[in-house]
Formats: C-alpha cells, structure tokens, sequence
C-alpha cells in the first residue's frame, strides 16, 4: 500500500476554493434535509463521498 507522505495546498486557494464550493454544500444539505434525511446522516453520506474522491485523487485505496 502506498503512504501519503506530504500534500501541499496553498492557504490562499484553499479559501478561495471553500468560498466556491461552500454555497453549493449548502444547497445539498438543504436539499437532502427536505427529502426527509437527518444532517447527521447527510454530513456522513457527504464525508464518505468526499473520502472515495479523495482516495481517487491521490492515488490511495479507499477505506469505504
């Protein structure tokens, strides 16, 4: 299994990528409350989405 050593993320770009991306989480959670779902359940459901994503982008096996 590889090992993450390092990942480097400007502070800069990565606020201004939250800014971007912030709103629409928003939109998603509101949604999927509306649709009857708890936001416990949403944030797990959105956290394991974000993991497989993340796994992919960096190459790792994913743990879900």
């Amino acid at each position: 299994m590889d090992e993450l050593n390092s990942l480097t993320v400007s502070e800069e770009r990565l606020e201004d990528c939250r800014d971007v991306v912030e709103p629409d989480l928003q939109d998603l959670i509101q949604r999927a409350l509306k649709s009857g779902f708890s936001r416990e359940e949403i944030l797990i459901a959105v956290s394991e989405l974000v993991a497989e994503e993340f796994a992919i982008a960096v190459e790792i096996p994913s743990v879900h």
